[in-house]
C-alpha cells in the first residue's frame, strides 16, 4: 500500500468518530507505533500492530530457522515468536530489558515480533513526511514505505503487512 494510501486511510478512519475534532493539526497530523531495531527507528501504521507485549516465555520449535524463538501461549492463543533483527540481518539481537515484542494480527497469521525497544504512539507531522530514504539499509528496503523527519530524526514506516507477504519469512524450515 503506498504511503499516502495509508495516510488517507486513517484520516476516513477517524472521519467516522464523534468524538473527533476536524481541526488543522489533526488533518496534518499522522500517528503510529514507534520502535527501535538494529540501531535505527522505525514507525508502523496504527492498525498493523495489535497490542506490544514484553518478550513471553517461548517454547522452542524444533527443525525451524535459527530466527524463530518459537510459540508462546498468549490468552489461550498461540503466539509464533521471531526476533525480527536477526531475520533483517542474520546477526542474533542482544537480549536488553527494554526488548518487547510486537503482536501483528494480519489475514490469519498471529505473529509476535522481537523489537529493541517500543517508543509507544508517536505522531508525526505530514509535512515532514518523504517517500524514500536513501540512507536506509538494503535489507529493509522492501518493508518500508518512506520516512518521517522529525527532530533531526529519520523514523523509517516499516508494513508488516510487506513481512507477512515475503515468502522467505514465511517459510520457517530450515534449509538443508
Amino acid at each position: 500500500m503506498a504511503a499516502n494510501g495509508f495516510i488517507e486511510l486513517l484520516r476516513l478512519s477517524k472521519r467516522g468518530n464523534k468524538n473527533y475534532a476536524d481541526s488543522e493539526q489533526e488533518v496534518n497530523r499522522w500517528s503510529g507505533i514507534a520502535f527501535e531495531m538494529m540501531g535505527q527507528y522505525f514507525v508502523a501504521p496504527l492498525g498493523e500492530v495489535a497490542e506490544v507485549i514484553y518478550p513471553p516465555k517461548c517454547t522452542p520449535i524444533p527443525g525451524v530457522q535459527g530466527w524463530v524463538k518459537g510459540l508462546a501461549n498468549i490468552r489461550g492463543r498461540l503466539l509464533s515468536v521471531s526476533d525480527l533483527a536477526y531475520f533483517i540481518s542474520g546477526k542474533r539481537s542482544q537480549f536488553s530489558p527494554a526488548q518487547k515484542v510486537l503482536c501483528i494480527n494480519h489475514n490469519d497469521h498471529y505473529t509476535g515480533l522481537v523489537v529493541d525497544q517500543v517508543l509507544g504512539i508517536q505522531h508525526f507531522n505530514k509535512k515532514g513526511f518523504f517517500s524514500e530514504n536513501k540512507h536506509l539499509e538494503e535489507k529493509l528496503r522492501p518493508y518500508c514505505q518512506g520516512y518521517f523527519r522529525q527532530h533531526n530524526q529519520a523514523c523509517n514506516i516499516f508494513l508488516f503487512s510487506r513481512l507477512l507477504n515475503d515468502p522467505e519469512y514465511m517459510n520457517t524450515s530450515e534449509k538443508f
